[in-house]
């Protein structure tokens, strides 16, 4: 299949499901594929890339890897991109194999995300669970697919060195038995953060952040075995579920 439509197919998640195929868009994102390290492709790219230093610059990376770079119009890059403007640059590239890390070390965090549906929080939350040393992000049913393109723009790199994986409930569950993990979750009714004995946390622990209208899904909210919240201001009922994430996770931490 040429890349061209290769790249238009991927917009649709069955086809990246079906391909293994993910699409990164703009330059920062193909800059940051690139470093990482994981196979590409190939790039499409449009004649004016070359005009701009960092576009050289990453024409370059991309020459010395030996990844196919093809020219296209700008209208065909538009076809295949999901923002309007693409910045000259799209590449497509090989979705990773992550699994799920035994715990080592003197400590480790999941993080697992309960049906969120927008891909800028989940980007966001990918992001901020990366910065904050997590071992791996899981994402459980009815969350956003994780290579939606404006996911993968919003984690800003993140995605491509951070494990962020699918999985089933019935599989994470098991995944925390075989390990003795026990499984929290971020849930306004919880004992606030300022209760929480931070001196003796367990070593090894997963935190589940929820869709914020609809909060914990019942299989998830049957098996937590302690749930933290926030304190707010009066008047004030939840946080945007990334910040949120990134205050529990900070202050969850085992340093």
């Amino acid at each position: 299949m040429k890349l061209l439509t290769l790249a238009r197919d991927l917009q649709r998640r069955k086809a990246r499901e079906r391909q293994h195929r993910f699409v990164a868009e703009g330059v920062r994102t193909v800059e940051a594929l690139l470093a990482s390290g994981l196979p590409v492709d190939g790039l499409l790219v449009t004649a004016d890339l070359r005009e701009q230093p960092r576009g050289r610059a990453l024409l370059e990376a991309a020459s010395g890897r030996g990844i196919t770079v093809v020219e296209v119009s700008g209208a065909e890059l538009e076809s295949a991109a999901d923002t309007d403007t693409p910045q000259g640059v799209l590449a497509v590239a090989p979705i990773p194999t992550w699994s799920l890390p035994a715990p080592a070390g003197r400590s480790s965090r999941i993080l697992v995300l309960d049906a969120l549906q927008d891909p800028g929080n989940v980007g966001t939350v990918i992001r901020t669970a990366a910065a904050l040393g997590v071992t791996a992000t899981v994402a459980l049913p009815g969350t956003v697919d994780l290579w939606n393109a404006k996911v993968v723009r919003s984690t800003m790199g993140a995605l491509f060195v951070h494990p962020a994986l699918p999985l089933s409930w019935d599989a994470f569950v098991a995944y925390t038995a075989a390990h003795t993990i026990p499984i929290w979750a971020a849930d306004t009714e919880g004992v606030p953060l300022e209760q929480v004995a931070l001196a003796s946390l367990p070593p090894h622990l997963a935190l589940v952040v929820s869709n914020e209208g609809a909060g914990l899904s019942e299989a998830v909210s049957a098996a937590v075995t302690s749930r933290v919240a926030i304190r707010m201001a009066p008047g004030i009922e939840s946080l945007n579920v990334a910040v949120a994430a990134g205050i529990l996770l900070h202050s969850l931490r085992v340093v």
